[in-house]
């Protein structure tokens, strides 16, 4: 019998979903787990995950935490293919866009994104005012850029305070290598999945991407913001 995921993999062909699986961003299922020990998150806690895909955060958040947590995504197959996951019935789903919640303000106690898109005003809106945390998996440019320390000053400017953490722009470079090398030597099957066009085009993005983070232009990692 074909899984939710699965059934989902074969709708939507895109390199992301191929490689990056149900917990859809750079370090998986344990960066997810890094941040939900630093989460604060308590039985009934409310818990936003944006641009969730299939929730695999929330679902983390209810299951092991018991938080009261709503996934979001602008894509409702997406969603879909979450709630029929293990775990899908203790969270709430909503198919919105993260640049406008659906929420009133100060509306959550913690607040995550995992390699989707930021708008960090919106995402401060509706985490509570005090006692809120907000948990990101995301790119960033590297130190020697001033990268880091200038995204930490705008989530500053919001009230937030960084409390944690963990540098994955090695784990990404190794990661963007390895779906590159993978979409080279299995050519003729993503070829097929993807179309000739479509394959190229996600070659090349995958191409640049490496390239980005092998000359130092981009950087990736896990970060925890207390307010």
């Amino acid at each position: 019998m074909t899984s939710p995921l699965e059934a989902l993999i074969a709708e939507y062909p895109a390199w992301w979903i191929d490689f990056l699986g149900e917990h859809n961003h750079v370090g998986g299922i344990e960066a997810t787990t890094w941040l939900l020990e630093r989460a604060g998150l308590q039985p009934g806690s409310r818990m936003l995950d944006c641009g969730a895909f299939v929730g695999a955060a929330a679902r983390m958040a209810a299951g092991k935490c018991g938080a009261d947590a709503v996934a979001i995504d602008i894509n409702a197959d997406f969603l879909r293919a979450g709630r029929a996951m293990d775990g899908g019935e203790r969270v709430a789903w909503a198919t919105a866009n993260a640049r406008r919640l659906p929420f009133r303000d100060a509306s959550f106690a913690s607040v995550w994104c995992l390699d989707s898109d930021i708008a960090p005003r919106e995402l401060s809106r509706v985490a509570a005012a005090s006692g809120a945390t907000l948990c990101l998996c995301c790119e960033v440019p590297v130190d020697s850029r001033g990268g880091v320390e200038a995204f930490i000053d705008e989530w500053s400017e919001f009230g937030w305070t960084l409390s944690a953490h963990k540098q994955l722009s090695s784990d990404a470079t190794q990661l963007w290598r390895k779906v590159e090398a993978e979409l080279v030597r299995r050519r003729p099957h993503f070829e097929e999945r993807y179309s000739t066009r479509g394959y190229l085009a996600q070659l090349d993005l995958i191409a640049s991407m490496v390239r980005s983070y092998e000359i130092g232009e981009q950087g990736h990692g896990l970060f925890v913001f207390a307010r």
